[in-house]
């Protein structure tokens, strides 16, 4: 039959919805871009927030509708909307022709068949599995640029969050699994891998001494690849060694995604977050004196039950002074079955609103005033889409998730996948833009970073 496949949500998810396009090409299926050609689509959903939720259902709803009309044959619903177990999801997921928890991604070609048999497949379990580097993947990202995930599922109980329940605990893939991926995307002519899971600082506790970030940063770095990303790291768990390796391993760029939710004791003590030593800016501050140039992301929630507005102007603060480099900003979401959803003392929507708007007021300014200054300085440029009007990322910037290099002066324009160097021209939002000035190898010295990287931005993304 022809499938086609949409999915929603993270990187995380991205890699299930890559991992799902393999195993329907190898079984067989044609996959194909647009829902309105195939006979089958699968939505790959996220469920982490009420927001992704809505997004998941009407999703959901404009394919049911093309079935309705008789535009496709079946409609499965997939990934983490059918592991919540709540009104808002079993409506969402009402009028569908089959369902596939995230605990079943690699039965995808089982529900397929089940749903041209006229069978309703409901595959549905508290999570255990996880794929690997034997199974199949068709990429979604750019051929130069690969997600890894180095582990699912999460045993942190942050009591805002719906994640353990969708996902499941801790399940660390070996590290030997991990880097034979890498190799093999190698062999693809990927030039960037992002490590990923929905705590990657927590990879490995659950399986052997041996196997920990660290380590795993050391095994991928000795594979020749010349970008290496770390998102989603626990500020609790950024180790000496952690620090070490970031700073010493070549291809390791000096990045590092560090959701911190709050800086207020009291706030992170009641979400459950584990206590970091020295606190949050203690944290980050190792981070910056031990690698030079390095680009932080992070997140934070306005509106957690019981945050006064003292607590929400020591976060506003904390954002002003530049702490970090490109943020993410959450309304507190009370998610049902968290422990947060029922807690006391909440603050009205419209004051968290607020709040949430004075944070990404004051990440934007942080962002205006840095990328003014980055305005003459050359940078170093993974170039993501080619031609005159090329565009690419800086060892700063995250694809998808933070800005980008808007390159031009090329000749015909560079390639993807090519490294060049660049002078930056100017600013354009919380975008750079730059002159080409020559072709380059990618910088994968220990410990250097770029300069003229820019600030802060609210974006889209994920918690942890």
């Amino acid at each position: 039959m022809k499938v086609a496949l949409i999915t929603l949500g993270c990187p995380k998810n991205l890699v299930d919805a890559e991992v799902m396009l393999g195993l329907i090409d190898e079984a067989g299926h044609r996959l194909v871009d647009d829902p309105r050609a195939a006979d089958a689509v699968v939505i790959n959903t996220c469920a982490f927030i009420s927001s992704a939720v809505d997004e998941s259902r009407r999703v959901i709803g404009e394919c049911v509708a093309l079935r309705n009309a008789g535009r496709v044959k079946w409609v499965i619903a997939a990934g983490c909307l059918p592991q919540r177990r709540d009104p808002a999801a079993e409506r969402a997921l009402a009028g569908v022709d089959g369902v596939v928890g995230c605990s079943h991604f690699l039965d995808i070609a089982r529900a397929l068949e089940g749903v041209a048999e006229g069978r309703a497949p409901r595959l549905v379990s508290t999570p255990t599995t996880v794929y690997d580097h034997r199974s199949p993947r068709v990429l979604a990202t750019p051929r130069h640029l690969a997600y890894v995930k180095i582990a699912e599922g999460c045993d942190n109980r942050c009591s805002y969050c719906t994640v353990p329940s969708l996902r499941g605990a801790l399940r660390s893939r070996p590290v030997d699994s991990v880097v034979a991926e890498v190799e093999s995307l190698l062999e693809l002519g990927v030039r960037e891998v992002n490590l990923i899971a929905q705590d990657t600082t927590a990879y490995g506790t659950d399986i052997a001494p041996s196997a920990r970030l660290p380590e795993l940063l050391r095994r991928v770095s000795a594979t020749g690849v010349p970008w290496i990303r770390t998102l989603y790291a626990h500020p609790a768990r950024i180790t000496d060694e952690l620090v070490d390796a970031m700073a010493s391993l070549r291809g390791v760029v000096p990045y590092l995604d560090v959701p911190v939710q709050h800086v207020s004791d009291r706030v992170l003590r009641a979400m459950g977050r584990t206590e970091v030593r020295g606190g949050v800016r203690a944290a980050l501050e190792r981070l910056r004196a031990a690698i030079p140039g390095v680009t932080l992301r992070s997140s934070v929630m306005a509106g957690f039950p019981g945050e006064t507005e003292r607590e929400f102007e020591e976060l506003l603060a904390f954002v002003r002074t530049g702490a970090v480099d490109w943020l993410a900003v959450f309304e507190f979401s009370p998610e049902p079955g968290t422990p947060a959803a029922s807690m006391p003392s909440g603050v009205p929507p419209q004051v968290a609103s607020a709040r949430a708007r004075a944070l990404v007021d004051a990440a934007s300014r942080v962002a205006a005033a840095r990328n003014a200054r980055a305005v003459g300085s050359e940078v170093t440029v993974l170039v993501d889409s080619g031609g005159a009007c090329a565009e690419g990322r800086t060892a700063g910037q995250a694809w998808e998730i933070d800005g980008r290099v808007l390159l031009r002066g090329s000749d015909g324009g560079p390639s993807p996948g090519a490294f060049v160097r660049a002078r930056v021209t100017g600013v354009s939002g919380m975008d750079l833009r730059a002159a080409t000035v020559a072709p380059a190898e990618p910088d994968r010295g220990p410990g250097r970073g770029e300069a003229g990287e820019p600030s802060s931005r609210s974006a889209g993304g994920e918690t942890s």
